[in-house]
């Protein structure tokens, strides 16, 4: 389509959507202004009507108390009959435009009706139902203490709409009430009509409750109790609910009015619309005139001059246009930009000639084999002297080829540029020379355009000396990897070869401490601690070499956690007092209060500072001192270990960190120890990406210090308090701190049920405390709300004590977040508080509820029923193991503790004892001869009567990342021999049990 016809097309068309879219909106505008005048003169008419019912009742309420304060009234109901007949004709009652006077006695009884037909001027009859129904209306009779006036609409179970006002009946002197006097008016066709001569409105009532105004009423009620309907093109009705005296909905009131309105907005529309659309008419064929003489027509000439430019070919042509404005302009322009495209011809021409002899030089003194191909043919047609020595062949015996004679035969017919659309293919792939050979090369492929016609540009590397290296390599990398299995093999064999016997040494030792073997003498306690001991030292040994041989082939893994820095720290204090105590070295633990929790490996982190320490207490004299300080550094956290020991020279710092390295290396050395402590350490930190400093001196101490890069869990951030500055808190002198408190009884031995007693009154605390301790129970207490959580989530104690008047977290906090976690919510709670709230607590689901001061009594015997509730028979323990030393000791430890234990002493027994008795749990070893534990797993998960069956593994295997994963599907714990005791092991199937 040529310029002018389409401007012009666009225009007429731009010109008509215009007009209709001005028309619509305008017409949209219009209707929607006299739709609203519409809207507001019906809802006006609507008040109207309203408003002259509201007249009618006000003109009743005063009737109604105009002859209720009428002394002659008050003497009526006294016994004056002539009143009767002096005032209650049916033409009084006309004359006061009422149907009906009721007159009601002090005690609600009525005394006299009467009534009027308005039509007839006779007296009436008023339904016995109609007065029943009023005489049960106490909202209308008044009492000698209550005088009510009061009007309003009523329904009657008959269906008839009421307008009724009342009033007491009194005397003029002293104001006594000796009754109620109650007018009333039909609401019906006469009563509408002269409503309507009143307003001048067309007015319908319709009763509430009917099929008719079931609908309606569902409406009205969602609008607020008003609603507009246009009928048709000539009227409309608006509806209103009104409410009766009661408050509920009684009748809709319904106007109708004419649409005149609607009727001249209509005709005004079409006017206005008519209007515009001439003149937008006019308007538009005068825009499209001047277009096209203006500016149209010699653009038409312009495009002329330039199509016959075209067909001469010659950029010397020039375009000639008239006139003075951008049009002239442009053609002056074009007319440059033909002078300066026939100047740049000529240049790029010699730009060319120039260009091709830069490429023949670069192309002959490039390192590697190039060949340039005809993009279309894939005829060679030049290469380089390298590609010509790696053919064997001569230029000229080789231009002029298809390139595929060369180079990837297989690939004619599918070139990764030319067929497959690719801009550039980098790839493996031959060379053929003369002698038909194959050489491996190293492909790059491009697609160039050189004077307008397409190229590929195809050089190659020989890579026959890189493909014997890569051989080599390979052989290297196998080599490699079977030394790594190797040693995966060894670990694992040594690990349980070192550790079965140590399992025994040290559980047998134990046991017989512990009286299970009899009474002791004391040399011979001391004989037996010293096994136990050594045993001990000798598994840590094993397992430092282990840790270090795992870290070095890359199979140590972190398994971090969230946790409280403070929580480390003292269970590391509980670890080092008695080591401290035997040199009389004072240990402060001081941590900042902003440090919080940090997201680490917990266990590898207490290895870092128990090392540590250890070191600090082996090098410092009795009666020093150790200092260990955590606080934060930027982003990172910082724990420092300073000594007052006898520090270290600088030649022994070179080789402080050097595996099985001790720094008195004479035979006669003063200090024990491995040489693997520090550098474990080192590597625990490296392996959390942290860093580790030593500052020392000799004679004046020792000073390690780690940081930490990752400070708080991603999944839990800590929630910190907004305090400025930061306070230093001495973990064992603050008293004020939410540190938990561990209560033992007497002779504990570590078994019995743990309560949790969460109070912040000290005296109060400390009297749970005593009182279940002679009872027998071990305690932790607790000072706030937010530490008792972690708490009980931690330990799962049997029961929970929990004042409810804490500061910040009060108890009724505590107890909804303890019943919300799956964690916690079995633990029974006992309320312990000074108020009786007993429905509220059981409420939230505590098991019980004291007032303080808690009788003892009462309180013991609510933890024997609770403990009663819970308790379990005897445990079946089914172990496996086919070391039969090992299952000894194992039902030795658990003699006398509720447990049944049956032994196994190989796997395909222990799959028949499982599938014929189904045990508890079933303690299992993994490396037995034949069926191993890992059989035995696999055999029990298969089948659905054993596959819910817990399984603890108790192996010595060194386990790799493999066996970990396969293991933590299907089961419940792993316990590593000669690192557990009985306490440890019951902890497990007592965990189990929960």
């Amino acid at each position: 389509m040529k310029i002018r016809n389409r401007v012009l097309s666009i225009l007429g068309m731009t010109f008509i959507l215009m007009l209709m879219l001005f028309a619509v909106v305008t017409g949209q505008i219009l209707d929607n202004s006299f739709h609203n005048l519409e809207q507001k003169e019906i809802t006006k008419n609507l008040e109207r009507a309203d408003s002259a019912i509201e007249s009618k009742l006000n003109k009743m309420e005063i009737t109604a108390a105009d002859w209720g304060y009428w002394d002659d009234t008050y003497y009526f109901l006294e016994g004056d009959d002539e009143y009767i007949t002096n005032n209650l004709e049916p033409e009084s009652l006309i004359n006061l435009q009422v149907d009906m006077m009721l007159f009601y006695d002090i005690n609600g009884q009525l005394y006299y009706a009467t009534g009027a037909d308005p039509e007839t001027n006779e007296k009436i009859q008023i339904p016995e139902s109609l007065l029943s129904y009023l005489n049960i209306q106490s909202k209308l009779l008044s009492a000698p203490e209550n005088p009510i006036e009061a009007s309003g609409i009523l329904q009657t179970p008959d269906g008839d709409i009421l307008l009724l006002a009342s009033n007491p009946i009194t005397e003029s002197t002293n104001d006594e009430i000796t009754g109620t006097l109650i007018v009333v008016n039909y609401v019906d066709q006469n009563f509408i009509e002269g409503v309507e001569e009143l307003t001048k409105l067309k007015l319908a009532v319709n009763n509430i409750g009917t099929e008719k105004t079931a609908a309606m009423e569902s409406e009205l009620l969602e609008n607020d109790g008003i609603g507009i309907e246009v009928l048709n093109k000539e009227s409309i009705i608006a509806s209103k609910i009104l409410y009766d005296i009661n408050g509920n909905p009684a009748l809709i009131l319904e106007v109708e009015m004419t649409r005149e309105i609607h009727q001249q907005g209509e005709i005004a529309m079409i006017y206005m619309i008519s209007a515009i659309m001439l003149l937008g008419i006019i308007y538009g064929i005068i825009v499209m005139f001047s277009m096209e003489k203006y500016i149209l027509a010699r653009i038409s000439d312009l495009r002329k001059n330039l199509i016959d430019i075209t067909k001469s070919g010659s950029l010397g042509s020039r375009v000639k246009t008239d006139g003075n404005d951008e049009l002239t302009d442009l053609s002056e322009n074009i007319n440059d930009v033909l002078n300066t495209l026939e100047e740049k011809e000529n240049k790029i021409h010699e730009e060319e000639v120039k260009t091709q002899n830069k490429m023949k030089s670069i192309i002959e003194n490039i390192l590697s084999g190039v060949i340039l191909i005809d993009g279309e043919t894939h005829l060679i047609t030049d290469v380089n002297p390298v590609a010509e020595e790696m053919i064997g062949l001569p230029r000229a015996q080789i231009v002029g080829k298809i390139c595929h004679e060369f180079v990837c035969p297989a690939e004619k017919g599918n070139c990764p540029i030319s067929d497959l659309g690719e801009t550039v293919n980098r790839s493996e792939r031959v060379l053929i020379d003369k002698e038909g050979t194959k050489i491996p090369i190293l492909k790059s492929v491009a697609s160039v355009n050189l004077s307008g016609k397409e190229y590929l540009i195809e050089s190659f590397v020989d890579l026959s000396k890189i493909k014997e290296v890569e051989k080599e390599l390979v052989k290297a990398k196998i080599i490699a990897e079977s030394a790594n299995r190797a040693k995966s093999d060894f670990l694992a064999t040594m690990s349980h070869e070192l550790r079965t016997p140590l399992n025994s040494i040290i559980g047998f030792s134990d046991l017989i401490l512990e009286g299970n073997a009899g009474e002791l003498k004391d040399n011979q306690k001391r004989y037996i601690s010293n096994i136990s001991t050594s045993g001990k030292h000798l598994l840590s040994l094993i397992n430092n070499v282990l840790d270090l041989s795992k870290i070095e082939a890359g199979k140590m893994e972190l398994h971090p956690e969230g946790f409280p820095v403070e929580e480390v720290l003292l269970e590391v204090k509980q670890l080092m007092a008695s080591l401290a105590n035997k040199k009389n070295i004072k240990i402060s633990y001081v941590r900042e209060d902003d440090v919080g929790k940090v997201f680490a490996d917990k266990t590898k982190i207490k290895q870092i500072l128990y090392n540590l320490l250890s070191n600090a207490v082996k090098f410092t004299p009795e009666g020093g001192t150790i200092d260990v300080n955590v606080e934060n550094s930027g982003d990172r956290i910082r724990f420092s270990v300073q000594d007052s020991g006898i520090g270290i020279s600088e030649e022994d710092m070179k080789k402080l960190f050097t595996p099985f390295t001790q720094l008195d290396s004479a035979a006669n050395r003063q200090y024990e120890g491995s040489g693997l402590g520090l550098t474990l350490v080192k590597k625990f930190v490296e392996l959390h990406n942290g860093t580790l400093e030593v500052e020392s001196e000799p004679g004046r101490g020792t000073k390690f210090t780690f940081e930490l890069t990752i400070k708080e869990d991603p999944r839990e951030k800590e929630k910190k308090n907004s305090t400025y500055g930061k306070q230093t808190v001495n973990l064992e002198t603050d008293d004020s701190s939410a540190v938990s408190v561990h209560v033992e009884p007497e002779n504990s031995t570590g078994d019995e049920e743990l309560i949790l007693v969460v109070e912040d009154d000290d005296a109060s605390r400390e009297l749970l405390e005593e009182t279940l301790k002679h009872s027998g129970y071990r305690v932790i207490s607790i000072s706030r709300g937010q530490e008792a959580l972690e708490i009980a989530e931690k330990t799962q104690p049997v029961v929970i004590t929990l004042d409810i008047m804490m500061p910040g977290m009060d108890g009724w906090e505590v107890l909804n977040k303890l019943k919300k976690n799956d964690k916690t919510k079995d633990i029974p709670v006992i309320i312990t508080t000074m108020l009786d709230e007993r429905k509220i607590g059981t409420a939230l689901g505590a098991e019980e509820h004291f007032i303080k001061p808690v009788q003892k009594k009462t309180l013991i015997a609510t933890l024997e029923r609770i403990q009663k509730d819970r308790s379990h028979g005897p445990f079946h323990l089914l172990v496996v193991d086919d070391e039969k030393v090992a299952v000894e000791m194992i039902e030795e430890m658990l003699k006398d503790k509720n447990f049944k234990v049956t032994p196994a002493f190989g796997g395909q027994e222990a799959i028949d004892i499982a599938l014929k008795e189904h045990p508890d749990a079933i303690l299992l070893d993994l490396m037995m001869p034949e069926v191993t534990g890992f059989d035995v797993i696999r055999a029990l998960k298969s089948k659905e009567e054993s596959s819910d069956i817990p399984i603890i593994v108790c192996t010595a295997k060194y386990l790799e990342k493999e066996d970990l994963e396969i293991l933590n599907k299907d089961i419940s714990g792993v316990i590593q021999k000669g690192e557990f005791n009985k306490d440890k092991l019951i902890s497990h199937i007592k965990d189990i049990r929960k």
